[in-house]
């Protein structure tokens, strides 16, 4: 019995993280969800209380899949962190829709996510950080690396405009490259 609902748990979580990709929280439907995972709409509220909480246990698990699959997982250099940043999110665009979502549709994160991911943040910025750079310092250059090597997949309509045309990704890669490279330096 356990083990039949941790795969009803998964195939929901599968399900819900393809529809709030697609459609964001406010435009999900919970029907859409249970046909998908092939159960009873219920499932969804015995497992994860309502919507809005299924669409933080998405993301949590996502983000949790990204830290644990991301090439740049344990890397200090910060160019090859940017470039498998990169590389990670052109193969995975489900966590930046999730996120960009996120941003757009719900005010605040609950206490324990906003503190999981600000760990998270801190732990990651002190990885790549050079030896006796402050924190702020190595913030900025963790939001950098991520702006660089997020843009082109979070906005393809402006990357497109920015370059004239799409990007060509080996080309966009090897600059976000060079890029971090002078940030780092200054």
């Amino acid at each position: 019995m356990a083990r039949d609902a941790q795969e009803t748990r998964q195939r929901l979580l599968d399900a819900a993280r393809t529809e709030f990709a697609e459609h964001g929280l406010e435009g999900a439907r919970v029907d859409r969800i249970a046909k998908a995972a092939g159960v009873n709409k219920e499932r969804i509220y015995g497992h994860f209380g309502n919507k809005e909480q299924l669409f933080e246990a998405v993301l949590s698990a996502a983000l949790a899949e990204a830290a644990e699959l991301k090439p740049g997982a344990g890397l200090t250099d910060p160019v090859s962190y940017a470039a498998a940043t990169f590389d990670f999110h052109r193969s995975n665009p489900q966590l930046i829709r999730l996120m960009m979502w996120e941003s757009l549709q719900r005010q605040r994160l609950s206490p324990e996510a906003a503190a999981r991911r600000a760990r998270f943040y801190t732990e990651e910025a002190q990885r790549l950080a050079a030896p006796g750079t402050d924190s702020e310092d190595a913030r900025f250059v963790l939001y950098g690396i991520l702006a660089l090597a997020t843009w082109a997949q979070a906005l393809p309509v402006a990357s497109s405009m920015v370059f004239g045309g799409a990007p060509d990704p080996r080309g966009l890669r090897e600059r976000i490259e060079k890029a971090v490279a002078a940030l780092v330096e200054s």
